[in-house]
């Protein structure tokens, strides 16, 4: 009993985090290399999803350093997944999703510093993301509540078998492979 309850007010204050609007312009990322501190704006982004084109500066580094092609990044960013958004959000709101949610976000969390509000904020997209029972890493992204940045202590790729080194390196490898990763451990839960 206790149980359900607190699962249903998890979801209820997920979805009044949903609900609540961005306080300032989406961003895609914000990464640091070395002594540069590069940003790619997600319209520049669903620019390059819709028409192939690459018009930023530091969007073009981020596909030419991904050890994909910009086809196969524009593929496995649009590619849906079917989900059903109760599972989703219960496997989210449990140890195990937690605990996969904080690897996720190591290393690729809001500015603030604050690592720990990463984990809440990920998961809000990712529901919100699922709720019309598809699931997709442009979904994800245009769903994030806040900017999330990349910071150099490196990303948990949850598919490291399916990568090379220089694609684990990626934030767009990332981003590829977290819905299917989603979807996989969903169905194991």
């Amino acid at each position: 009993m206790f149980n359900r309850l607190a699962t249903g007010l998890a979801a209820a204050a997920s979805l009044v985090l949903m609900a609540a609007p961005p306080s300032f312009p989406q961003r895609l990322v914000r990464w640091n290399t070395g002594g540069a501190a590069w940003i790619s704006n997600s319209h520049v982004f669903k620019h390059f999803l819709e028409t192939g084109e690459i018009a930023d500066r530091s969007f073009f580094a981020s596909v030419r350093n991904s050890g994909w092609t910009a086809d196969e990044i524009r593929f496995g960013m649009k590619k849906v997944y079917i989900v059903d958004v109760a599972r989703v959000a219960r496997y989210l709101y449990s140890r195990e999703g937690i605990d996969f949610l904080s690897k996720q976000t190591y290393s690729y969390y809001p500015p603030n510093g604050a690592n720990d509000s990463a984990v809440f904020a990920m998961r809000s997209a990712i529901i919100k993301a699922s709720t019309g029972g598809k699931l997709s890493s442009v979904g994800i992204i245009n769903n994030l509540p806040v900017d999330f940045r990349l910071t150099g202590d490196g990303l948990v790729i949850c598919a490291p078998e399916k990568v090379d080194k220089k694609q684990a390196a990626s934030l767009l490898t990332w981003y590829i492979f977290l819905p299917a990763c989603i979807v996989r451990d969903v169905a194991a839960y």
